[in-house]
């Protein structure tokens, strides 16, 4: 009984998000304009606020209800490096990490690769891969220099911006102050931020990465390729990422050599096994 009332409330939880999201997809894909994503977020964030205004509910109260994640009490940003402690690593450790440390590396320049190829395909034009995997790697070691962890970009924010017509490089620079400031501010912005917020952007990537990669590219492929992409999904729910990657690749494979269109040097237009 506790365990249906927990996932219940579970589900409610999750239904602004849901909501939030796809009326925020349809918003953006009817208007096209920089101001709309925007806009969206501040609209649900007043519309949360006010639901608390309105039932006289305070933050403490919608904290304990799970509306908002507790957070940890904000430190002094200048106190951030006082537990890189050096002299606290256990160095005879490294030569068993090696193998760990080199599938990491695998793993970026792997992710690296596909959030170029992804932002690539929005630009409709080629990068130099070569150019933006060095920047990469000169962001992950200053990074690492100062105690920070690995990353690559954000493609889907990029993404975003390209369609709605942002090209200013003055974005990556707002995007820098503000994580500044979120950093040095005396307290910690989670703090206030409703789960709603974070399930509705989720819910946005969701459905724009669902329906331009599940849907609206099949009209881009032929009847063989669709079902190595479909396959890779369903494999990917049931082996997790890693395993249903490769177990996508090895259904793209056998496709390929039973003589169906995969691949680009592959008829485009035949959607019926290639005779040989």
């Amino acid at each position: 009984m506790v365990f249906v009332v927990h996932c219940i409330n579970a589900i409610v939880r999750m239904i602004p998000g849901i909501i939030g999201g796809t009326l925020i997809y349809h918003a953006v894909g009817k208007f096209r304009h920089m101001a709309v994503l925007p806009t969206c977020i501040a609209l649900l964030m007043l519309i949360f606020y006010a639901i608390l205004w309105i039932t006289g509910t305070t933050v403490e109260e919608a904290t304990q209800n799970g509306w908002i994640n507790e957070s940890a009490e904000s430190q002094d940003w200048k106190h951030t490096w006082d537990f890189l402690r050096l002299d606290k690593v256990v160095w005879s450790v490294l030569p068993s990490q090696i193998g760990t440390l080199l599938a990491m590396i695998s793993v970026v320049t792997l992710s690296s690769s596909l959030d170029i190829a992804a932002i690539e395909i929005e630009l409709k034009r080629p990068l130099d891969y070569n150019h933006e995997l060095t920047t990469v790697g000169i962001s992950n070691i200053i990074s690492g220099m100062a105690g920070g962890y690995t990353g690559s970009y954000i493609f889907s924010q990029t993404i975003f911006s390209l369609r709605m017509g942002i090209r200013s490089r003055l974005m990556g620079y707002v995007i820098a102050v503000v994580s500044i400031i979120a950093v040095v501010i005396p307290f910690n912005v989670l703090s206030y931020i409703p789960n709603a917020f974070f399930g509705s952007l989720l819910m946005l990537i969701c459905l724009d990465l669902m329906f331009e990669w599940l849907i609206d590219v099949r009209s881009k492929m032929t009847s063989a390729e669709y079902a190595v992409v479909i396959a890779t999904f369903g494999l990917l729910q049931v082996f997790g990422v890693e395993f249903g990657i490769l177990a996508g690749v090895v259904v793209y494979f056998v496709l390929k050599k039973m003589g169906y269109a995969v691949g680009r040097e592959e008829n485009k237009t035949s959607h019926t096994p290639v005779s040989s």
